[in-house]
């Protein structure tokens, strides 16, 4: 038996009687059972400065020790609505402006720590197969991925945006001899978009590696997959995560003609419901798809004619867990001729990709790469229902506040 000073949160104050009171102080390194002569005088969940001595539980089955308390100061008042009160709402964005209560409930917070820890993770997998983590810039000028150029700021005087991704930069840090490089980083996301899945700004791991292939990249990214499921606790059966099967766009079509739901009408882009009908012929949660349309597919995508088609088709990869779509991937152009091709394709304007276009005169050697969005999965691993679930302050369509 010892005396202690400790400071922390207290939370879920119990009263048994008039003479005795229980509660759980939250400490930076632990929590502390305290037990109270009386209620103690103190809002539920202020921030409090305890002393009192210490003794061997003898009831408690979650605590070994018990604070038996002498004295309370009260350091930070809370007049704020408390977990206790939260935890009675279900999830809806109505909780969004109280995030910092929210994020005190021990579900909240165990789910955001394994998804900090998994980055690390990610981190130190990456590292382990010779990756350098880079840093892009998050404002650009005119070189944006896509047909649109949206969310534009003022950058002293000249029209600026946020960019919409790293890959562009990849590639010239593969120009500069980087061969194997990663990013985990927000982006922005420049579509109207209302699903459980879609965040406009999200976390994203992105990849380029030279000197690869589609195969080898795959791979990695399956090696990511199964790194964070093991990490996070996964409700998935082995079977799902190994030999993950690959399927080409053209099968997916033929597949979903033999179930109830629209079927995917060749040159058409993938829909949930398609993607949910092959995971059910196949009976697997993840399956990988390949070969799609090249006109679905970034400017700086690769693509080859396809006879068997009759159409252009992306060297590419994605991968689908039930009907969502993880991972975006695929070998890239390196050829600026073939990239002029490629712009000219998607009605872009080859001035705004002027040094993009720079970088491939330098010469670069063959390039593959890919995209993993860390909440998605994140979601998929902890049996989620909504992607604002595993970010602190989510931005979606018609919310940046607070």
């Amino acid at each position: 038996m010892h005396q202690v000073t400790l400071t922390g949160r207290l939370f879920g104050v119990r009263a048994m009687g008039k003479r005795l009171a229980f509660a759980t102080l939250r400490c930076p390194d632990k929590e502390y059972l305290c037990v109270f002569q009386g209620r103690p005088e103190a809002p539920e969940e202020s921030i409090v400065r305890i002393t009192g001595q210490v003794k061997p539980s003898e009831k408690s089955k979650k605590f070994a020790e018990e604070l038996h308390v002498s004295l309370v100061e009260v350091i930070s008042a809370n007049s704020s609505i408390s977990t206790a009160q939260l935890k009675q709402v279900a999830y809806n964005k109505d909780i969004l402006p109280n995030q910092h209560i929210y994020m005190r409930l021990p579900e909240t917070r165990d789910r955001l720590l394994k998804k900090w820890t998994a980055i690390k993770a990610i981190r130190d997998l990456m590292a382990a197969e010779s990756y350098v983590e880079v840093q892009s810039p998050r404002i650009v000028g005119r070189m944006t991925d896509g047909p649109t150029m949206k969310f534009k700021v003022d950058f002293f005087g000249r029209d600026a945006y946020l960019t919409l991704s790293n890959l562009l930069f990849h590639t010239a840090f593969t120009a500069g001899d980087f061969s194997s490089v990663f990013e985990i980083s927000p982006l922005f996301r420049a579509d109207i978009n209302h699903s459980s899945q879609h965040l406009s700004e999200f976390l994203i791991l992105e990849a380029t590696s030279a000197y690869r292939g589609r195969e080898e990249m795959m791979e990695l990214s399956n090696r990511v997959v199964r790194m964070v499921c093991g990490h996070t606790d996964a409700q998935l059966a082995d079977k799902h995560l190994a030999d993950i099967p690959v399927v080409t766009y053209e099968e997916m079509c033929a597949i979903t003609e033999k179930y109830d739901c629209s079927p995917l009408v060749r040159g058409g882009r993938i829909k949930r419901y398609h993607a949910e009908a092959v995971g059910r012929h196949l009976g697997r949660k993840l399956f990988w798809a390949v070969d799609l349309p090249a006109k679905h597919k970034a400017f700086f995508s690769s693509t080859r004619y396809e006879p068997t088609a009759d159409a252009h088709v992306a060297n590419d990869f994605r991968l689908y867990w039930d009907e969502v779509d993880l991972i975006d991937g695929g070998e890239r152009v390196t050829d600026p001729a073939r990239l002029l091709e490629r712009l000219a394709e998607q009605s872009l304007d080859p001035q705004h990709f002027a040094y993009y276009l720079d970088v491939l005169k330098s010469g670069v050697p063959p390039l593959v790469g890919f995209g993993m969005g860390i909440d998605r999965l994140m979601v998929k691993c902890l049996n989620l229902s909504n992607v604002r679930q595993v970010v602190p302050f989510p931005r979606f369509v018609g919310h940046f506040e607070p």
